[in-house]
């Protein structure tokens, strides 16, 4: 019989399913510990991010206090007036720049944490 002879079938699907469960399984198994880690990473780049968007929040409010002083909304500009508005924003920066720095030196510490943890 040639393969011209052969009668024509239709063609038949295979359950996806069990091929997905077959491959599902020991994937998990072998990869369980680096998607672990990466977790780990993600949540400690999360950290970060949400420490700058912090220290952000800051300098646009330090930037609307220097706006209003500089345009006298706060009523009439004196040198006096002047100085201690900047003094008060430069205190509010360098407190939010302390902050931000230990913060962001905590973050190796958490990390190293964390994957001892799942260690």
């Amino acid at each position: 019989m040639t393969t011209l002879e052969l009668p024509m079938t239709a063609l038949k699907t295979t359950n996806t399913d069990n091929l997905f469960t077959w491959w599902y399984q020991p994937w998990m198994e072998s990869t369980n510990s680096a998607v672990k880690l990466q977790r780990i990473w993600l949540e400690t780049l999360n950290d970060a991010l949400r420490h700058e968007f912090e220290f952000f929040s800051t300098m646009a409010t330090s930037y609307s206090k220097l706006t209003h002083c500089m345009m006298g909304l706060g009523g009439p500009q004196t040198p006096e007036s002047m100085a201690s508005c900047y003094h008060e924003i430069a205190g509010d920066m360098t407190e939010a720049t302390l902050k931000r720095m230990r913060k962001v030196s905590e973050l190796s510490d958490d990390f190293r944490e964390r994957i001892w943890c799942e260690i």
